[in-house]
């Protein structure tokens, strides 16, 4: 018997979904990333934004392509920020879709 012929055709069986466990372990890394930069852009956008500096709150949010939403009650506003993470692998997309919205807010005092 053949046993590196046996290793081989073992490994060709195998490999597919190594490379889909690699590519899936990207991905969710990718996602947490973003979630980590996208809490650092809310810190930078409650500042503009407790300043009063629309006009560069408004070109950060152009520039990083994030979206704000703001929901104000009583005396305090909630600022809540999203983003679209693209998705690649094949197994993820089907439970997770080609775009993953990630999403953080914070509140604020009313100045």
């Amino acid at each position: 018997m053949n046993k590196k012929g046996q290793a081989l055709v073992e490994f060709i069986l195998v490999l597919p979904i190594l490379l889909l466990i690699i590519i899936s372990m990207i991905d969710i890394g990718n996602i947490f990333l973003k979630k980590f930069d996208l809490n650092n852009d809310l810190e930078t956008v409650a500042t503009l934004y407790e300043n009063g500096d629309m006009t560069n709150l408004n070109n950060y949010l152009e520039e990083e392509n994030i979206n704000l939403s703001e929901n104000s009650k009583d005396d305090m506003i909630t600022l809540t920020l999203s983003q679209k993470v693209s998705i690649s692998t094949p197994v993820i997309q089907q439970v997770l879709g080609n775009e993953y919205e990630i999403k953080t807010s914070k509140t604020i005092f009313k100045q």
